[in-house]
């Protein structure tokens, strides 16, 4: 989650010889000198379980460019794509990096009236990427706002550039619009938390009119809003509800056709778009929920092209509808077909759980929304890896449904009843069991800071007596539950991070053959250690570092025998410990190489005490032989 600065300037920090040291130490596989005086040598790389495997388009920001192209921001692929009206694809521009015109993450597109310019929201790195109207980089607007998160924007007619600052994630987030200028200058800033008028819960779209009028989405009161160019609050329409102009819980983006005076508002949760005449009344409802040809599965944002036709980004389902805007037929999809990810490739999965019973290895592929299962490791005639091939998926971006999930995360499976597997299901909050062929058992939570609820979870384990160890990350705490989701104790655990979301509280959580649980917390750079009971025993770590023996933001923990397993997201490497903590070797560094790593997040081991290592930025699981 990444430049060469273009309107601002940033200091450097120096570069001390520990930091060089650490550097190398982090980029090359190293066998260190053990704790305990026993000599440590690196496991064994053995095989490779899945790919890279993403779809063509993850559908996000909308736009229309100059000469009527159709624009979307790709999510997942970290570009923008551009299509004719008919759907032909055309190319693309930018790319992932922190360098003149990549992206960290793309999302909201705006087209400049009086040029064509095209910007692009760059909330990971709180920036906005400027390009001419075929996609050449001119500059970057950085977003100095503290905190940042800057996903939608929208020019108005004097080419002044009006960016939200929203999340959801934080309740204390300032909810709020900021204006720029062509140089990159703050002008103006409007909107305050709360449910009053011009006041707001979470800012998710945001359009312009030919009255230089300004609409935004306020998800969280579920209604629109207007101000005017100077941020003055004006009206407001739309209500929480399912009746036609009413909205759900999932509000996601809204465009302002200035030539009908037309406006759509997308509700995801619905899987529709609600029309408005620019007055607030209600026209018509388009879409419906689902991903057959015509549905709506995961609505982003929309935009009218030159044909006068609705294109509306379906993220979930990996493409771009049209509609007729007066009758609400569906016309086509861009592509057509939709090229959904391949089986067995990730994207930017999490979490890995092998059955120790019989083999089976799960992956939860947490960008692609869905479960994998994999056949067992099997040795060859000649001592190479065998098996291991793809089984079968579940899952589909979503909420509501019982194989609906939203960004999944952590997967374990239940030792005493290896045929269930468990999944953190992190965004909507809940906990999700199922067969290990894929047939739904139960569910429980919900999003929230209650006892029985989660905000933000990731990791999951199960005990051999059958309860669920449960990080509740954003939470700041340690779930024990049973297996109706009672919860049975909780425990602090992990730390507030402001600048990283991802480093809240605790992710990976483990039991040895004592009941002693053991939990990572990346923020602290800590190993947490109860007894079976859930009282401390120990903490371990503590200083970020790429020294031997030191940790920097461990995500997940695995137990094999009397050695505990760490990933590291920020040193690209394992650790591996005593159940005391004491130091005794690692590999890994980062790298596309069989042996390194790049972000490696969740650790398991089968009952051959083979070690499997979701390697996240290589979208692959690394399985070694210790």
């Amino acid at each position: 989650m990444k430049k060469i600065k273009k309107m601002t300037t940033r200091r450097r920090r120096p570069v001390t010889g520990l930091a060089v040291m650490g550097m190398l130490l982090a980029s090359v596989v190293v066998t260190a000198p053990p704790s305990r005086g026993e000599t440590f040598t690196a496991p064994t790389f053995f095989c490779q379980i899945g790919k890279p495997g993403k779809a063509f388009v993850y559908a996000w920001g909308m736009a229309t460019a100059r000469n009527g192209d159709i624009l979307t921001s790709d999510y997942n692929n970290y570009n923008v794509k551009r299509f004719t009206p008919e759907g032909a694809y055309l190319g693309a521009f930018s790319s992932v990096g922190s360098g003149a015109g990549q992206n960290g993450q793309p999302y909201g597109l705006a087209v400049d009236p009086r040029n064509g310019n095209i910007a692009l929201a760059d909330p990971i790195q709180s920036q906005v990427e400027i390009f001419d109207q075929f996609g050449t980089y001119l500059r970057t607007i950085q977003i100095t706002a503290a905190p940042s998160y800057a996903p939608r924007l929208a020019f108005n007619s004097q080419g002044l550039l009006f960016v939200v600052n929203s999340h959801n994630t934080d309740p204390n987030f300032p909810h709020r619009v900021l204006v720029y200028n062509d140089f990159g200058v703050l002008q103006n800033t409007f909107g305050a938390n709360g449910t009053g008028d011009g006041q707001f819960k979470v800012i998710r779209g945001i359009g312009i009119d030919a009255n230089d009028d300004v609409y935004l989405v306020d998800s969280g009161n579920r209604r629109v809003q207007v101000f005017s160019s100077l941020g003055l609050f004006k009206r407001k329409f739309g209500s929480g509800g399912k009746n036609p102009g009413q909205f759900g819980y999932d509000m996601r983006g809204l465009f302002v056709d200035k030539n009908d005076r037309w406006l759509y508002v997308t509700d995801a949760s619905e899987g529709q778009i609600e029309k408005f005449s620019t007055d607030g009344t209600h026209i018509s409802t388009i879409g419906t929920p689902g991903s057959e040809p015509g549905q709506l599965a995961g609505a982003r944002e929309t935009t009218v092209g030159p044909d006068n036709n609705l294109y509306v980004a379906d993220y979930a389902a990996w493409r771009i509808n049209v509609y007729d805007p007066i009758t609400g037929a569906f016309i086509r999809d861009i592509p057509d077909p939709a090229i959904p990810p391949p089986a067995g490739g990730f994207n930017a999965a999490e979490d890995v759980a092998v059955n120790k019973t019989n083999g089976a290895v799960y992956v939860s592929d947490t960008f692609n929304h869905r479960i994998q299962k994999f056949g067992a490791i099997t040795v060859t005639s000649t001592g190479t890896c065998g098996g291991r091939g793809f089984n079968k998926m579940w899952g589909f971006r979503g909420r509501g449904d019982p194989n609906a999930m939203d960004y999944p995360r952590g997967i374990a499976v239940d030792p005493a009843s290896p045929n269930n597997i468990w999944l953190n299901n992190t965004r909507s909050g809940n906990i999700k069991a199922y067969t290990a062929e894929g047939a739904f058992i139960r569910q429980f939570g919900s999003q929230g800071s209650a006892e029985d609820q989660y905000f933000y979870a990731r990791g999951i384990s199960v005990g051999t007596d059958g309860r669920l160890f449960i990080p509740d990350s954003f939470n700041l705490r340690l779930k024990i539950t049973d297996q109706l989701g009672n919860v049975l104790r909780s425990l602090p655990c992990g730390t507030f991070n402001a600048q990283n979301s991802l480093l809240m509280g605790c992710s990976g959580v483990t039991q040895d053959a004592a009941g002693n649980i053991y939990a990572a917390a990346p923020g602290e750079n800590f190993i947490y250690k109860w007894n079976s009971a859930g009282d401390l025993i120990t903490k371990f770590g503590g200083v970020p570092n790429s020294l031997p023996g030191q940790l920097n933001q461990p995500y997940d923990v695995a137990v094999s025998g009397t050695r505990l397993y760490v990933s590291e997201v920020g040193n690209n490497r394992i650790s591996v410990f005593d159940l005391n903590g004491g130091f005794i070797g690692l590999w890994g560094g980062l790298g596309p190489q069989h042996g390194k790593f790049k972000k490696p997040m969740g650790l398991s081991v089968d009952a051959a005490g083979r070690i499997y290592v979701m390697d996240q930025g290589n979208n692959r699981v690394e399985v070694f032989i210790p």
